[in-house]
């Protein structure tokens, strides 16, 4: 088992963190970037099986104009002129665990719930990241499309191998 394969364990570890650090006084800019980290991680490595850092070619949500680009540029993940992008931003996604944690324990079920709700991860391109922050930079949406549509930009699941 990877070492880096976090547990539901260390994800209440990390929400109870946040909350003490929070009540010493630390910014939650600061305090809550552990769980951010271990939230990404474990849901990561429930959708595609690892946690290594983020690159094109793990994903298979699209935008259009990054399928677009690919094909007319076969070299633009190469180019830098595409991007990962979380639907839901990641510190969207750590304050939904941490209120929940707030509630009740993090559990298993409760997290594959929400992160095949609110965990989706697709390829736009560099224009539509810049177009993306400007309208909905850290916004939490009801879905991670609803956030993609709020600022034009159509996703959709490209057969596996491409």
């Amino acid at each position: 088992m990877s070492k880096n394969k976090i547990t539901i364990e260390q994800l209440n570890v990390a929400c109870r963190q946040f909350e003490e650090m929070l009540l010493l006084g630390v910014t939650e800019n600061f305090a809550i970037r552990q769980l951010e980290l271990f939230a990404n991680a474990y849901a990561k490595f429930r959708v595609i099986g690892n946690v290594s850092p983020d690159h094109v070619n793990q994903y298979q949500l699209w935008s259009e104009a990054a399928i677009a680009l690919s094909e007319e540029n076969p070299n633009a993940r190469k180019e830098g002129l595409l991007r990962v992008e979380h639907g839901t931003p990641r510190r969207q996604f750590a304050r939904v665990i941490f209120q929940r944690w707030k509630v009740s324990n993090i559990e298993d079920s409760w997290m594959d719930e929400t992160i095949q709700k609110l965990w989706k991860v697709a390829i736009i391109t560099v224009e539509e990241d810049r177009k993306l922050n400007k309208s909905a930079r850290s916004k939490m949406f009801e879905s991670p499309f609803d956030r993609w549509r709020s600022a034009g930009i159509e996703v959709r699941e490209l057969a596996q191998g491409n």
